[in-house]
């Protein structure tokens, strides 16, 4: 009987359109504790309409079609990447990539190079590689591992053609004299700056960073948000997160820049875009262009900025505590070995009012932080926010989650507060941090996610791509092995179980957009988004999560193959 449905149902297209019909697969996983034995799944219009055993459904729904083409895949619940950064991805994509890891774009691959002098070689071969004037713009340089980087060490590399390094946090831009001339990048730009952020403006050394990095970016990204790069770039970034398995993305502090959502909406907002994406504006940005007394008009007109299968979602704002991980400006308790002192991206005053306006107009608010004091103010605001304003199911996020201590674990539960982790710090910087800048008992304890799941805080999984390949399976396998460069466990007792990282990328993750009642399980009256894959991550060797292969997704009932 099961045959002859089969070819029935393969006689008319399956492929793209999201037809009725009841999935069943060669593994179901439903993260549905109603569901937990479930065999196939029924899907109507772009919804699920049923889930249970292949034989109870077939007979409920007799005249549903019966799919069978999946009877070799595991079927779970759609991927979510809920912090990726689209237009810093496409940028990269534009980019020579020179990272401290491999990276695999596409089918263009770039092994990782972590001294000094492998990092300046292969600058010096790219260079001399280029048959055009263009300049030479690369993203994945890091200080610890590469070393110092200066205008003048460019300036050898090439003083003919504009050399741009992008820092793998994103927060700091290095460029060489013909750069600095190139974007039309000179000293006036920085007679605006106080005191504290001429420090991270060091025009003679071509370096910016943090808030001196803000002053003299829209010249750059005149270039490299340049229409037909950028859409390029997003395009790439298109394919290269959908064979990821992910169905659902969000960007959680997109720029105010209505060009540049413009070309994201081109790009990402069409319907054959094989995944939907949600954006959360940064508060960070918005006070760049608005007083305090607009900041809430403001931000609700962004809801109109979307199209198509992309939209900003309502009552959601990022902000931000201290600074990036992978430039070590994360503010810490007990400070640097060798002195130096984080940076904090919003004054506390600043902070303290932008998070009192939103959070009494009821926002989520979702807050960047990497260091163990910047997530002490980010509790002490709370607390005090709670205490002058109660409310019920806030959600307040902590984003990134780079260091912590292990005291401010149950003030996070009690007060409330959400995880959004990145789980690849711990496999690319854990060894190196126990070595330089922050010591081995810290280094050994960052994102510890062990001690948010015995607390049962809700946790979930991002990359910040491109601070992490977009790869919820790589963040699964980081988040559950914790193996660093050193071939090392980094903290043990913070791993967490496979079944806790893929709720990490899926149900925990739309928990924290506040979507689980439409996405994050194979759960009846939610989306039909599901990801395909060859094995089963709950039940195949942990070692060997990464290397699952993707087979394609479902999105609202459609079918993506690769």
């Amino acid at each position: 009987m099961l045959n002859f449905l089969f070819f029935l149902f393969t006689s008319f297209s399956l492929l793209s359109l999201a037809e009725d019909r009841i999935i069943i697969p060669k593994d179901l996983v439903t993260l549905d504790s109603d569901y937990p034995n479930a065999t196939a799944v029924l899907i109507r219009d772009d919804r699920i309409h049923a889930v249970g055993a292949k034989e109870d459904l077939i007979k409920e729904f007799p005249n549903t079609p019966v799919d069978l083409t999946h009877k070799n895949d595991v079927l779970i619940p759609g991927f979510i990447e809920h912090h990726i950064h689209p237009l810093l991805a496409a940028i990269t994509m534009n980019s020579e990539i020179v990272a401290i890891d491999d990276w695999t774009v596409l089918n263009k691959k770039s092994t990782g190079i972590r001294d000094r002098e492998g990092y300046l070689k292969k600058l010096k071969e790219l260079e001399s590689s280029m048959n055009t004037n263009d300049p030479l713009i690369s993203w994945g340089f890091h200080h610890y591992f590469h070393g110092k980087l200066t205008k003048d060490d460019l300036d050898k590399i090439s003083s003919d053609r504009p050399i741009l390094i992008i820092h793998r946090s994103f927060h700091e831009f290095i460029m060489n004299s013909k750069a600095l001339e190139f974007f039309g990048i000179a000293k006036e730009d920085l007679k605006g700056l106080n005191a504290e952020e001429k420090k991270l403006a060091n025009y003679g050394e071509g370096h910016f960073s943090e808030r001196g990095l803000i002053m003299v970016m829209p010249k750059i990204m005149q270039f490299l948000a340049a229409p037909q790069r950028i859409i390029g770039g997003l395009s790439i970034t298109e394919e290269y997160i959908h064979k990821q398995g992910i169905t659902l993305i969000a960007n959680p502090g997109a720029m105010y820049n209505k060009l540049t959502q413009g070309a994201k909406n081109y790009v990402f907002g069409d319907i054959d875009t094989p995944f939907r994406s949600l954006f959360i504006p940064s508060a960070l940005y918005m006070l760049e262009h608005f007083n305090n007394s607009e900041l809430l008009e403001e931000t609700e007109a962004l809801l109109n900025w979307g199209e198509g299968k992309v939209q900003y979602l309502p009552k959601h704002i990022k902000l931000f505590s201290d600074g990036a991980m992978y430039s070590q400006n994360m503010v810490l308790r007990d400070g640097y070995l060798d002195g130096h002192q984080g940076v904090w991206l919003m004054e506390e005053d600043i902070f303290k009012e932008t998070f009192r306006i939103y959070w009494d107009a009821g926002y989520q608010i979702h807050i960047h932080q990497n260091g163990d004091s910047g997530l002490d103010r980010i509790l002490e605001v709370l607390e005090d926010n709670m205490a002058r304003n109660p409310r019920d199911d806030h959600r307040t996020t902590i984003v990134h989650f780079g260091y912590s201590a292990f005291d401010q674990i149950e003030k996070m539960k009690q007060l409330g507060v959400i995880v959004s982790a990145n789980p690849y710090y711990v496999p690319v910087l854990s060894d190196l941090y126990s070595k330089v800048g922050i010591g081995y008992e810290r280094s050994q304890e960052m994102v510890r996610l062990g001690d948010v799941a015995r607390a049962n805080i809700k946790l979930s999984l991002h990359s910040d791509m491109p601070m992490a390949p977009a790869s919820p399976l790589a963040l699964m396998h980081a988040a559950v092995n914790r193996i660093n460069y050193a071939n090392e466990v980094a903290g043990p007792n913070q791993r967490i179980s496979s079944l806790n990282a893929l709720k990490g990328v899926t149900l925990n993750a739309a928990y924290l957009l506040g979507l689980e009642s439409d996405y994050g399980s194979i759960s009846p009256g939610k989306y039909a988004n599901f990801t395909l894959l060859e094995e089963n991550p709950l039940t195949v060797d942990h070692l060997l999560i990464k290397d699952i292969k993707v087979k394609g997704t479902i999105v609202e009932g459609r079918l993506f193959g690769f």
